[in-house]
């Protein structure tokens, strides 16, 4: 029982030391490309390594691996476009949330296992035939085969919406719906009213 004990904490003890050095050039080399001016490149260097990171109890999940790469492709000079290191900004994740217009319609987009697309008004049908274009930039669905919507981002909080009538084949409205986000701590604690 020593023994296994003593190679438990010796392995947890290796663990610490892959995070800790990993974590140390990976913080040191972001604060140097950014001093550097090199933000594009650094972001897009997270970007991918935090999809490529999955966390687990049961091993150390190659993170010392993982900042390794991306500590060499921040300090590098190649052109990262086209390649692993430039990924996109949107994500299907994207898309989740409470989508409003200037006059107060409003979609909802969920995402458990699929996407679960509901609409402002009395009839709040749930909308079917959903299809997200593979760089994450278009979603489609349609509502009680009368009518579909097409949702194009400009960014990550702006959307152009088309309103297709699928009897007349026809556009019936086109507006732009803006992603809702809730307030940071910070900007509550900023506009908090004192007694």
């Amino acid at each position: 029982m020593g023994v296994a004990y003593l190679v438990g904490h010796l392995s947890r003890w290796n663990y610490n030391a892959w995070y800790g050095c990993a974590s140390k050039d990976l913080v040191e080399t972001t604060v140097t490309q950014i001093e550097d001016g090199n933000i594009d490149r650094v972001m897009s260097v997270l970007r991918r390594l935090n999809l490529d990171y999955r966390p687990t109890y049961e091993n150390r999940a190659h993170f010392d691996e993982l900042v390794s790469e991306a500590v060499s492709q921040m300090n590098g000079d190649g052109d990262l476009q086209g390649t692993k290191w430039d990924p996109s900004t949107l994500t299907r994740e994207t898309w989740i949330g409470h989508w409003e217009n200037d006059t107060g319609f409003w979609i909802v987009i969920n995402h458990i296992l699929d996407f679960d697309i509901v609409r402002s008004g009395d009839n709040m049908t749930k909308m079917a035939n959903v299809s997200l274009s593979d760089d994450f930039t278009s979603l489609t669905f349609t509502e009680d085969d009368r009518w579909r919507h097409e949702l194009t981002l400009k960014n990550k909080y702006e959307s152009t919406h088309v309103c297709r009538d699928l009897a007349n084949n026809s556009v019936w409205r086109t507006d732009t719906l803006h992603k809702l986000r809730r307030a940071t701590p910070e900007q509550r604690a900023f506009t908090q009213q004192t007694e």
